[in-house]
């Protein structure tokens, strides 16, 4: 079998032409408008985006940062954020204070 002698996958497609554009009128933007808002559709623009007041960001470092997922109680996360909130530090900041003042209390404790 030769190849003048294949089929034509597409051949049975000529039958299909495109649609011509515009085929349906369209409305106007402002009868539109006016046609949502008399039958409560609300509108799909964006709101206006408020920032928490509650917490602050906390990124955007010189150094890379990793992932450093734990399980902590409740108690424990809410002391660990209230504590980088009246620092005023990231949390990464806090965490690495925090394990400095660990080795300086075992090396103090060690020596005694």
């Amino acid at each position: 079998m030769s190849n003048d002698e294949r089929v034509d996958p597409f051949a049975s497609l000529s039958q299909f032409k495109p649609k011509t554009a515009n085929t349906q009128p369209v409305a106007d933007a402002a009868d539109i408008e006016k046609i949502s808002k008399d039958n409560g559709f609300p509108s799909r623009e964006a709101q206006p985006v408020s920032v928490p007041s509650g917490k602050r960001a906390r990124h955007k470092s010189a150094e890379p940062r990793v992932q450093l997922n734990i399980k902590v109680t409740q108690a424990c996360h809410e002391r660990f954020y209230d504590m980088a909130e009246e620092r005023n530090v990231r949390l990464g900041d806090l965490l690495s204070a925090a394990l400095d003042a660990l080795v300086i209390v075992e090396k103090s404790q060690a020596g005694m």
